[in-house]
């Protein structure tokens, strides 16, 4: 990979494009803009799950259960970021050869949609089982 980077390099194949100051921040700015509306999603399809999973059943709610949501919302939030730091990789490292603007929607909207049915379906099976 390293080789074929230098070779990219020497060919001048990669020092076209270069990433502004703006452009960085309006990246970051575009992704984080929609971070609100994906934990507003995940939460809600995650409490969705606990209901539905807990309605059938009586559940004595533990610290281990609050501390489990809580590190999931938090890996959510992190595997949200890989889109914004891929984007990054691809200006930094390949001076937007990919060019994944052209595919951050798609992104955006199929990570939405993945996080938003494993979440539910998460909470479902887990808080449709009894724990003892």
């Amino acid at each position: 990979m390293i080789l074929l980077f230098k070779i990219l390099l020497k060919n001048n194949y990669l020092t076209d494009v270069k990433m502004t100051l703006e452009e960085l921040k309006w990246d970051i700015r575009w992704w984080e803009s929609k971070r609100w509306f994906f934990n507003i999603a995940v939460v809600f399809f995650g409490i969705l799950g606990v209901y539905n999973g807990t309605s059938e059943v009586d559940y004595l709610w533990t610290i281990g259960d609050m501390l489990g949501l809580f590190f999931w919302g938090v890996g959510a939030n992190v595997l949200y970021s890989i889109g914004m730091l891929i984007e990054l990789f691809d200006w930094y490292v390949l001076y937007n050869r990919i060019n994944f603007k052209k595919f951050r929607d798609f992104f955006f909207i199929t990570g939405l949609l993945l996080s938003c049915a494993w979440t539910f379906l998460s909470a479902l099976i887990y808080f449709a089982n009894v724990h003892v």
